[in-house]
């Protein structure tokens, strides 16, 4: 069966999924150069399917992620479009009681109001860093489509829960293995062929791709973002709790957690941005203190906020950020003379040096704690509900944007809840169309999983790959400006360039997908000069306090680091730094988001190796390959305009070196 999955918001991307092999996923950013970018148009879908081999008359299903607080856009309906359509449901096999309530799921009165409300504030301008497409003659009448996450869904999602409740959901596991949650039929036409699909709730799609990828038999999922926070009908707040046994995957409930809203509204208010903010927030948090943690911001929004706010009735945007400020509003006077004041490391000149002053990181280091605590106890709710029913795993596998905040997750790890703690390297959502598919595949259709491997970098690699021609042609466009070398050993060379001081840029085989740069689109330099983390940021024109990753052979990482699972192939844990001498990776409080090096990582392996023969040290500086505001580099063109717009020394492209001509 060959399964197309879409995220058709912002992060928007297409993935195909044949039975249990996954064959790629492009994201929209990569190609269209802007960074999470929204909409799935016809020719990206067409385009996107023809680089991954497929064909649009060859699918047999699709899988849509659905949009959360957005509804569906169609910027050309008479190309690409899907509508709701119970007739497809003879493609999919659904017992009776799920069919009925799909059905009950269609009537949403006041739908078509929800969609001139939410089509309206976009064109408007929100979200609006998400699009690079013009919305101008968009019309919510015949251009939009009503999305309701969990239209149909048990009884006790609507009901208030404290953190017992988790194990009596766990109770219903033997009658929902029966059923199937949240799905809903579809019809998808792509320049007038139709073809059957199901909508897959976003936060279902998140753990399909957590639990799928992990290659676990039996896992507790949970998945975490900044959620829908003002619509009552999604009936969850920012994550689920889930349980998955073979092909199967439960949804248990609604997490109400607030701490990803939090994290999001907190990096806004300190000025981080929206789309990137988060991320800042996680490499602002340690040059503080939690100075305004306190017990009570500890629980679900029940518990910490109330009834009414838990269901979406908030009396405003930063209603989730207001007991923070409040608690810090109380405190400070006592604790600052000058709350405004600088950090005495940070450079009063650098670029991002006001985001580093006394009282905005210490509420950074709180929302970090915050973060941390909720999801520790998020993890041992799960952990002990699923163990008093018989349903105990020693797998917990993460999803969704919150499962990309490294401290948290190692946290959970290393307090011994599971024994692995699994998160797959697109957990944003950017992974959303590969969840959305292979929850049709498997937790439909039944069909055998096949191994990810998700111990390894291997699942990260799923992106696309050029030839030998699509780099000549991006050389071309250059004349004469640059020298290329194509008879060098490229990885040795690397290696060496970075060891006497080079920053370069490595590009190899398939992009990575999700966010982080492992090592096939990666830029890279010596760990060892404490100046290097300044230079490095400074090429990049980001904020002079942001931190950089090490990528260390993987048998070596105990040498160097401690902390942490043993194998972290995708940069998604923490560990502290053992010594003094890696300052250009080290953050302010000794911690380092490790990647571990193995074989599967391609010639990548070979340039680590390569530094380590010139200087003794099983490490280098990671960081992604992208200059200011914008996505991870795709193709050799991208490479190369990088090399040429930037103060880069050399960039390697599938194994020919490139570098400018002196002069």
């Amino acid at each position: 069966m060959l399964c197309v999955g879409l995220t058709v918001a912002h992060d928007a991307g297409v993935a195909v999924v044949e039975d249990g092999r996954v064959i790629g996923l492009v994201q929209r950013e990569r190609t269209d150069r802007h960074k999470r970018c929204a909409l799935v148009t016809a020719d990206f879908l067409t385009n996107s399917l023809a680089r991954l081999g497929i064909d649009w008359s060859d699918v047999d299903v699709v899988a849509v992620s659905t949009c959360q607080a957005w509804p569906y856009l169609f910027l050309n309906p008479g190309r690409f479009r899907f509508d709701y359509d119970l007739s497809c449901l003879d493609r999919f096999p659904f017992g009776a009681q799920t069919r009925q309530l799909m059905a009950r799921g269609m009537n949403r009165p006041n739908a078509q109001q929800r969609v001139d409300f939410a089509v309206a504030r976009i064109k408007d301008g929100a979200y609006g860093e998400y699009f690079r497409d013009d919305l101008s003659a968009l019309d919510s009448r015949t251009d939009a489509l009503w999305c309701y996450d969990w239209p149909y869904r048990p009884k006790w999602w609507n009901e208030p829960h404290d953190r017992r409740a988790v194990g009596e959901w766990a109770g219903q596991i033997p009658g929902l293995l029966d059923m199937h949650q949240g799905y809903m039929p579809i019809r998808v036409t792509l320049d007038g062929v139709s073809k059957p699909g199901l909508l897959v709730p976003h936060h279902l799609s998140h753990a399909a791709y957590a639990f799928y990828q992990s290659d676990a038999e039996r896992a507790a999922v949970y998945t975490l973002d900044n959620g829908d926070g003002s619509t009552p009908e999604t009936g969850y707040t920012g994550g689920i709790y889930a349980y998955g046994q073979g092909t199967r995957l439960v949804t248990l409930g609604p997490s109400f957690h607030f701490q990803g809203h939090l994290y999001q509204r907190v990096a806004e208010n300190l000025n981080l941005g929206h789309g990137s903010g988060a991320g800042k927030l996680m490499g602002l948090a340690p040059y503080g203190q939690p100075r305004f943690a306190e017990t009570a911001m500890i629980g679900n929004s029940f518990a910490v906020f109330g009834k009414d706010f838990a269901f979406g009735a908030k009396p405003s945007r930063n209603a989730v950020f207001e007991p923070l400020l409040n608690r810090a509003r109380e405190l400070w006077p006592a604790l600052y003379d000058e709350p405004d004041a600088l950090l005495p490391s940070i450079d009063p000149g650098s670029k991002g040096s006001r985001d580093v002053r006394r009282l905005p990181v210490d509420i950074a280091a709180t929302a970090q704690w915050i973060f941390e605590q909720n999801g520790l106890q998020a993890s041992r709710d799960l952990a002990t509900g699923l163990r008093a029913v018989g349903y105990g795993t020693a797998a917990l596998c993460l999803g969704g944007g919150g499962a990309l905040n490294c401290p948290a997750n190692t946290l959970i790890h290393e307090q011994g809840l599971f024994r692995e703690v699994l998160v797959p390297p697109a957990c944003d959502d950017s992974g959303l169309p590969l969840g959305a598919a292979q929850a049709v595949v498997h937790d439909v259709f039944g069909i055998a999983r096949e191994s990810q491997g998700h111990a390894g970098a291997t699942s990260a690699y799923r992106g696309l790959a050029y030839t030998r021609a699509d780099l000549d042609r991006a050389l071309a466009a250059h004349g004469e400006d640059l020298v290329v070398e194509d008879r060098v050993d490229a990885a040795a060379d690397a290696g060496r360039a970075v060891a006497a001081g080079a920053i370069v840029g490595w590009f190899e085989g398939r992009s990575e997908i999700g966010p982080r740069a492992l090592g096939h689109r990666s830029l890279l330099a010596d760990p060892r000069p404490a100046a290097n983390w300044r230079r490095v940021n400074e090429l990049k024109r980001r904020e002079v306090w942001r931190p950089f990753a090490p990528a260390v052979l993987k048998e070596r990482a105990g040498d160097w680091f401690q902390g942490g699972p043993p194998a972290s192939p995708h940069m998604l844990f923490t560990a502290q730094v053992k010594g003094d001498r890696l300052p250009a990776i080290t953050h302010v409080d000794g911690s380092a988001r490790v990647q571990t090096v193995a074989d599967d990582t391609g010639q990548f392996r070979r340039v680590v190796e390569a530094f380590d023969a010139e200087t003794g040290v099983p490490v280098v500086l990671n960081t992604s390959f992208n200059g200011p505001g914008e996505p991870i580099v795709e193709t050799p063109g991208d490479a190369l305009r990088f090399l040429t717009t930037t103060e880069v020394d050399a960039v390697y492209v599938d194994g020919v070196k490139i570098t400018r001509r002196a002069g």
